[in-house]
């Protein structure tokens, strides 16, 4: 990274307090997996199923396609030089460039904007998304160009997403389409692994459960919304815990010490948390009249 981008984050941690720390954590959060399920698990079992496929598929190849670059720059994190801090560096995984916070949020936020067309949610996305990026180079978490092609990659795959969407009719073909287009990645990066490598495999495992919890839906669910509020709401309280328990659960299975087999793991760990949460979990609601 050119020098001057380092000497911009010294002067940014000069700023820190620990108001303005708790306050970037805070807008940091937007960016993370965890906001993420909570909020296509709203959209999916209470609203419109279609708009969080929609919103669920072009994220994830945003974020695939962000891993591919960052394990292929192989950029180190400002913070690795010891020359910056990082405040809250677990959610600083993989490697720097570009910001898969910043990618993430300004994708799918952008998308919904595309689909939702109120002024005020426009209004907010515009100012949320710069938040985002500056609240990753405020916590030492990336470098200044980092976020700016975060942002860019984001807005290009939530414009461009929302076109090819409409486009193909026959959305197995897009999901799997998707699919084939990681998997050389997956497999190449699964000979040459290093454990910065983790991130892509669970996207991988995400895009490869998506199109299976789709079919299994239509099949088997065909989840409808007229029904009374509570039942929205437990469905997506249903849905969010069991989401939660596989998604750390099956990390205990992982006891052989083999990168490979821990990538491959994390894989199937993220592919069985989508067509359970997004595929069993309808089925099972419409066991229980839900």
């Amino acid at each position: 990274m050119f020098g001057f981008e380092m000497n911009i984050m010294k002067s940014i941690e000069g700023l820190r307090t620990d108001f303005w720390n708790g306050f970037f954590e805070a807008i940091t959060m937007f960016g993370e997996e965890l906001l993420m399920i909570l909020l296509v698990a709203i959209l999916y079992f209470a609203i419109d199923k279609h708009l969080a496929r929609r919103l669920f598929f072009i994220t994830t190849v945003s974020m695939g396609v962000n891993s591919v670059i960052k394990n292929i720059a192989k950029v180190p994190r400002p913070f690795a030089s010891g020359e910056v801090s990082c405040v809250r560096p677990s959610t600083a995984t993989g490697y720097s460039f570009p910001s898969g916070h910043t990618q993430s949020f300004a994708t799918w936020s952008t998308a919904a904007a595309l689909r939702f067309r109120f002024r005020w949610f426009t209004v907010l996305v515009a100012v949320m998304i710069p938040l985002v990026a500056f609240s990753r180079v405020f916590l030492g978490a990336h470098y200044p160009s980092d976020v700016i092609v975060g942002v860019l990659l984001g807005l290009l795959f939530a414009f461009v997403g929302d076109i090819v969407y409409d486009r193909i009719g026959n959305k197995q073909i897009l999901y799997w389409g998707a699919v084939l287009l990681l998997t050389p990645f997956i497999v190449y990066f699964l000979f040459d692994a290093e454990p910065l490598y983790a991130d892509l495999y669970k996207i991988y495992g995400m895009a490869v459960g998506f199109p299976i919890s789709v079919l299994l839906e239509e099949r088997y669910a065909s989840m409808r919304y007229d029904v009374p509020w509570w039942k929205k709401a437990l469905r997506v309280l249903i849905s969010v815990a069991v989401a939660l328990i596989l998604k750390e659960g099956i990390k205990l299975l992982d006891v052989s010490g083999v990168m490979q087999i821990a990538f491959l793991l994390n894989a199937f760990r993220y592919m069985a948390l989508v067509v359970a949460v997004f595929g069993g979990c309808p089925i099972l609601f419409k066991k229980l009249r839900l």
